[in-house]
Formats: structure tokens, C-alpha cells, sequence
């Protein structure tokens, strides 16, 4: 198994991961933690870095969403995040940057796990690569074609979406009820399966 990767055999190990962690992340994507726009980061744990307790959620703030592709998808080339939540799926929101080495990893494991699952979930990757000097839009662009991800990615120009959202490193992912509620939180690489896992987990959460 590749170092760093999550799946799903792995998830009784997060604190093991954990020594790793964030520090382990960031220096494979770049300084992102000393960004102004990157919050520090936590205090090694879990790499399952909810920020509430067990069982509680939190809600999935608002922000405007500028598709890169899928705009059919979500509702619009230019949309706000609200929206595609009231669409009626739970939605999966991946934080990603065209220089992030461990994003370009996970996107097509994302993809198939969304493949199979995009009756039940929205999978949604936000390019805040521009936001940390982790890459331009049009390198997210690119990236996005040259991995033939299918799903919806776009970026924001909102440069406190990071804060909201308390994102410790990169890549970073949200699971997202239709109720609007962050369900759980991951930092680090997931892997296809460990996604599958997770996505089945939110659609039960959301009552599916």
C-alpha cells in the first residue's frame, strides 16, 4: 500500500497516520500552512478531524462556486454552494490544488468511487490552489482534463473558505448531509474504497 494513502483496512490506524498527519501533507503540496489564507495545524491525532465531538455535526457554510466543468451538474457555471446543497443529494466536497501531489493521486479514486455512487451522491472538487499559490485556475483546468475526472470542479474566488470550513491541509474532504450538515471531515488521501465507505456512511446519515 502506498504511504500516506487511507483504505479501508486502514481506518483503525488514523492515529498511527496521524504522526504524519498534516506536516506530511503540506510538504508534499507546498508551504500551504504558512499561507494567509491556511488555518495552523492541529495537534496530531486523528486524521479524521471533524472539529465536534462524535455524533455531532456542524453546518456547511455558504460560498459562490465557479465551475471548471459539470456545471449541468450543479446547477450553473456560477453558483452558490447552498444551492447545489438544496439540490436534494448529499454532497461530497473535496478541497484539492493543481500542485498538490497527493490531490492528483486521489482525484480518479474519487472519480470511481463517484461513479458508482452518483444516483445516491454529489461529488464536488473546489480548486483552492489559487487561493494558496498551489496553482492557477487554468493549471486546475488542466489537471482536471488531463486525469478525466467526471464529476463537478470548479474553484471560488472566496479566499476565506478555508477558515469556514477548517481545513488543516490538503487534500482535505467534507461529507455533506441534505440537511446541510458536515457529517465528518477528512485530512489526507482517501482511496476508492475507503470513499465508498464513507459516501454509504453519509447517504444513511441523510436518511437514504
Amino acid at each position: 500500500m502506498r504511504a500516506g494513502r487511507v483504505t479501508r483496512g486502514a481506518l483503525g490506524r488514523r492515529r498511527v497516520l496521524a504522526a504524519i498527519g498534516f506536516g506530511a501533507v503540506t510538504a508534499a503540496c507546498g508551504e500551504a500552512a504558512g499561507s494567509a489564507t491556511t488555518p495552523a495545524p492541529a495537534a496530531a491525532g486523528t486524521t479524521d478531524v471533524s472539529g465536534f465531538p462524535a455524533g455531532e455535526t456542524r453546518p456547511a457554510p455558504d460560498f459562490a462556486f465557479e465551475a471548471y466543468q459539470g456545471a449541468d451538474l450543479v446547477g450553473g457555471q456560477t453558483v452558490q454552494f447552498s444551492q447545489i446543497l438544496a439540490a436534494g443529494k448529499p454532497v461530497v466536497l473535496n478541497f484539492w490544488a493543481a500542485q498538490c501531489p497527493p490531490c492528483r493521486v486521489e482525484m480518479p479514486e474519487f472519480d470511481h468511487a463517484w461513479q458508482a455512487a452518483r444516483d445516491r451522491v454529489l461529488l464536488v472538487g473546489l480548486d483552492v490552489g489559487p487561493l494558496i499559490n498551489l496553482g492557477t485556475r487554468a493549471e486546475g483546468e488542466a489537471l482536471a482534463e488531463e486525469l478525466g475526472v467526471t464529476y463537478p470542479v470548479g474553484t471560488t474566488s472566496d479566499a476565506t473558505v478555508m477558515q469556514r470550513y477548517k481545513v488543516l491541509g490538503m487534500p482535505s474532504t467534507l461529507f455533506i448531509t441534505t440537511q446541510s450538515q458536515i457529517h465528518r471531515q477528512w485530512t489526507g488521501i482517501l482511496d476508492q474504497a475507503a470513499t465508498t465507505e464513507f459516501m454509504n456512511e453519509l447517504v444513511q446519515a441523510s436518511g437514504g
